[in-house]
């Protein structure tokens, strides 16, 4: 039944995607050829990319407790990294771009999904490609946009969390780009997909059950000309609501 649960899942997510991929790839071209602002373009993105989030949702059974309140201005968003599942669990409410693993661009929905919103694709052991990330965050934050981010670089199980790269802190702390930190954590820990296992048989394994529930927190703005700074808080913060999270979710049990 889960075998068969998580195929029909598969199927629906893949039509979905592309049905979406479609219709902003639409909207967007005529809004170009009719002469539409960039600031009325990022807002009709944005919607369909709510709009996508949450069909995601409803098709993959995703249900998301919130705690604390999303930024309403463009914010980078530093959240904890635990599965590929994450991308689609802090949705806010301005244009938003991720940063993410050039790995995972090919892969089936995540990828394809990403794809839809312009995501930065970053190669972490090419200097090159880290510094014409940075270039990217601030060339979006500047027109606009959020970025979101998970600075430990991969997926990590938890509940504590890996280092977090500093790249990204510098080039907020050098142009003034306020942080929001997000922290995730899953009612089941083995969703986090790490270790060698294949994309393919973890998703099937975790799409397969009747629901995926996951606490999604966000904090404080943060500003600092200090990027060290900024890095300690806002890892230090995230931290500390992950592990708050993990004791709400094994106290609901």
């Amino acid at each position: 039944m889960k075998f068969i649960r998580a195929l029909i899942r598969f199927v629906l997510l893949s039509v979905w995607t592309l049905i979406v991929s479609f219709v902003i790839s639409l909207v967007l071209i005529t809004a170009f050829l009719i002469g539409r602002r960039d600031k009325t373009r990022r807002k009709l993105a944005h919607y369909f990319f709510n709009l996508y989030l949450r069909g995601v949702h409803l098709l993959a059974g995703i249900r998301i407790t919130w705690h604390g309140k999303s930024p309403k201005e463009p914010h980078v968003i530093m959240g904890n990294h635990r599965s590929y599942v994450d991308v689609v669990v802090i949705p806010v409410s301005f244009p938003v771009v991720f940063v993410a693993k050039h790995e995972t661009k090919s892969w089936p929905i995540v990828g394809w999904g990403a794809n839809i919103i312009g995501t930065i694709w970053v190669k972490r052991e090419n200097k090159e490609s880290r510094r014409a990330t940075r270039e990217a965050v601030k060339d979006r934050l500047t027109n606009g946009y959020g970025v979101a981010i998970f600075p430990e670089g991969t997926t990590h199980k938890g509940p504590d969390l890996l280092p977090y790269h500093k790249g990204i802190f510098y080039t907020c702390a050098e142009n003034g780009c306020p942080i929001v930190p997000a922290a995730i954590e899953y009612e089941n820990p083995e969703i986090a997909w790490v270790g060698k296992e294949m994309f393919i048989p973890h998703a099937f394994r975790h799409f397969g059950a009747r629901k995926i529930n996951v606490h999604v927190s966000f904090g404080p703005s943060m500003s600092n000309d200090d990027a060290e700074k900024l890095r300690e808080d806002t890892r230090n913060w995230t931290q500390a609501e992950c592990l708050r999270l993990r004791a709400i979710i094994d106290g609901d049990k």
